[in-house]
């Protein structure tokens, strides 16, 4: 039965230590599992000396015998030493205090050389046999203090767990602190007897007696105790350990939301950025207002960079003064134009920098201006700056401003030069529109004085003629010649009054900007009908609000006047249909007329047909002219609508 003891022993030590070193390999955040490989050293090593005390037990040959008893003597202390180390790191986890009573303790344990030295003194000055008083000196001097330390350990080291787990924990952990409180006893004080020290009435044979049972099969109860409750609290540990690994897991997940969340941020604000843009690229397309565009631009600083107040200056012609020209708060948007404010803080920022995009008060410094608002008459603790310039000439400031203090960043500043190159732009394209709508009046003069050149001038000087002609009948006599000659002169004079009443109406339609284009085009075809007694009719199959360039609008008029003056000179038709619809990305025109169609080539000094077809290309569009003699004509052009 003894035999049979020390083997459930050793086997429950043995897997004690195993277990414990598989646990050890998995690595943990817990305080002490850098230690664990010293317990699965004892666990292996005492494993090992219960089986040789069950092979000692068996009849052997006497070297045999003394060789087991040698092994015994050796890994008995160790095992006992590797427990004693992993017992003080067990009290001292965390940086926990130690007891007074084992002050002083820490320092003679972490001298394994001291104790062994010790130990070998005593047992050598023993009376006994070497492996007995081994034996029985390594259960008192080491094994007792090792299972006492870590059964303290044990009892203390829940302590160290998240509160959640201290009630399950402390169960695991009391139960192997007792366990091995009363394996301290039963495998440390119980010893063989011996002549010496308590071995003399604590002994195997007392307790024996006593008892009614060998001390060998208490060490194999102790030994199994330790080994579940040990075994127990390290699963618990682990469950901590994977209950932090999901901790772990959802501390990434909510870091990789916030990282999305700031992504995705950053992607709508440079959506907003990006819309901004584009909206200003359409409004200075269409030739909006330039006000309005920049009126626009100056709200977009604000409101995309969170902004008290965004403003947009113009320097005078001297380049001396910068005026405001455009203010934007949350309430009001302001265009000045009537003795627009002076800033003179942006103007003292500018002339020191330069050309120079910065930011106050993180990039300026010693400018020597008030920082204040002259619309909003506040402080302005935080500003943007930006200079416009067209052609390497300042031509004004953008900027944004705030009254809370809170900086502009970088990527603030680099937005805002991008609303500055749309506003320069703006500014550009007002420049090139004012020019070229004086290039478009002088064009329309030029129209004009060829049509009285090539109508109403020579009709007055064929009248001149005429007049003499009818003169010098007269005084011949020749009165009824005369009259044939003054029919000849009316039907002029009624050509030429329509001539004018066209260039008047094409005049009024060209520079008339009250109207919309389908308006126009209807108003000019109703007013064409009367003054030349054709009847028109004007077909719509599209919406008032067709998007066409302010280029592709005034060809197109100028196309439609010169078809139906076609029509009223050369033609002879009684009716005329003009046609307007959009089919996909085209805007389309067609002007059918119900006259002889076009018999031979036109003749010089008149319209020609070439010249429509280049002023539609010249837009992007086409021409094209389908007739027969006796069908009429048809006159189609097309011409690309705006995109949206």
């Amino acid at each position: 039965m003894i035999a049979l003891a020390c083997f459930i022993s050793g086997l429950a030590y043995f897997s004690l230590g195993l277990a414990v070193y598989l646990e050890a390999r998995r690595g943990g955040k817990l305080s002490f599992e850098n230690q664990l490989p010293w317990l699965a050293g004892f666990g292996v090593t005492q494993g090992i000396a219960e089986w040789l005390d069950m092979f000692m037990l068996m009849p052997l040959d006497p070297d045999v015998w003394g060789a087991l008893a040698s092994a015994h003597s050796v890994l008995l202390p160790l095992s006992a030493l590797m427990l004693m180390r992993f017992g003080v790191v067990l009290i001292v986890s965390k940086e926990r205090d130690l007891p007074r009573w084992l002050v002083f303790a820490p320092v003679a344990l972490l001298v394994p050389a001291s104790i062994a030295a010790a130990y070998v003194i005593i047992v050598a000055v023993t009376s006994s046999t070497v492996a007995t008083a081994a034996d029985v000196w390594s259960r008192y001097l080491l094994y007792t203090p090792a299972a006492v330390l870590t059964a303290i350990g044990f009892s203390r080291g829940w302590r160290d767990l998240s509160e959640e787990f201290v009630s399950r924990m402390q169960t695991a952990t009391t139960g192997a602190a007792v366990a091995f409180g009363v394996n301290a006893f039963v495998s440390g004080l119980i010893v063989p007897a011996a002549p010496y020290g308590p071995a003399r009435w604590l002994n195997y044979t007392t307790v024996l007696e006593v008892t009614g049972m060998p001390v060998h099969l208490w060490r194999t109860v102790s030994a199994v105790a330790v080994t579940v409750f040990v075994v127990h609290a390290l699963d618990l540990f682990e469950e901590q350990r994977q209950a932090q690994l999901k901790q772990l897991e959802q501390e990434r997940y909510e870091a990789q939301q916030s990282v999305l969340r700031t992504q995705t941020q950053a992607l709508e604000a440079a959506e907003k950025w990006t819309d901004a843009l584009v909206s200003t690229s359409r409004r200075i397309a269409n030739m909006d207002n330039v006000d309005q565009v920049l009126l626009r631009i100056v709200e977009s600083s604000r409101v995309l960079l969170n902004a008290d107040a965004a403003a947009l200056g113009l320097w005078t012609a001297n380049g001396t003064e910068l005026e405001m020209k455009c203010h934007v708060t949350q309430h009001e948007q302001l265009t000045l134009n009537n003795m627009p404010p002076r800033c003179t803080f942006i103007q003292h920022v500018v002339k020191a920098y330069g050309s120079t995009p910065v930011r106050y008060p993180q990039e300026v410094s010693g400018v020597g201006a008030e920082w204040c608002c002259p619309m909003a008459s506040r402080e302005i603790l935080a500003a943007a700056i930006v200079p416009l310039q067209l052609d390497d000439q300042p031509i004004g400031v953008l900027w944004a401003e705030r009254h809370n203090g809170d900086g502009f960043t970088r990527s603030d500043l680099i937005g805002l030069c991008r609303l500055a190159d749309q506003a320069v732009i703006a500014l550009e394209h007002a420049s090139m529109a004012a020019q070229l709508q004086s290039l478009a009046a002088v064009e329309e003069r030029s129209r004009i004085a060829r049509e009285m050149h090539d109508g109403l001038a020579q009709i007055l000087g064929y009248l001149n003629l005429e007049m003499q002609t009818i003169a010098a009948l007269i005084k011949q006599g020749q009165a009824e010649v005369a009259l044939e000659e003054i029919q000849q002169a009316r039907e002029q004079i009624q050509a030429a009054q329509a001539d004018v009443r066209e260039n008047i109406v094409s005049l009024r339609t060209t520079l008339n900007t009250d109207t919309d284009l389908i308006s126009g085009l209807k108003e000019y075809v109703e007013e064409f009908g009367v003054q030349s007694g054709i009847r028109a009719y004007f077909d719509c199959n599209v919406e008032a609000n067709v998007q066409l360039s302010p280029m592709a609008q005034a060809q197109l008029v100028r196309i439609l006047q010169e078809a139906l003056a076609n029509v009223r000179k050369h033609s002879q038709a009684k009716n005329v249909r003009v046609c307007i619809d959009a089919i996909g990305d085209l805007f389309n025109l067609s002007v059918v007329d119900d006259g002889v169609g076009i018999t031979r080539k036109p003749g010089r000094g008149h319209f020609g047909l070439q010249t429509m077809r280049e002023r539609a290309e010249s837009v992007g569009g086409g021409l094209t002219i389908t007739s027969s003699p006796g069908q009429g004509t048809q006159v189609e052009v097309w011409l690309p609508l705006m995109q949206d």
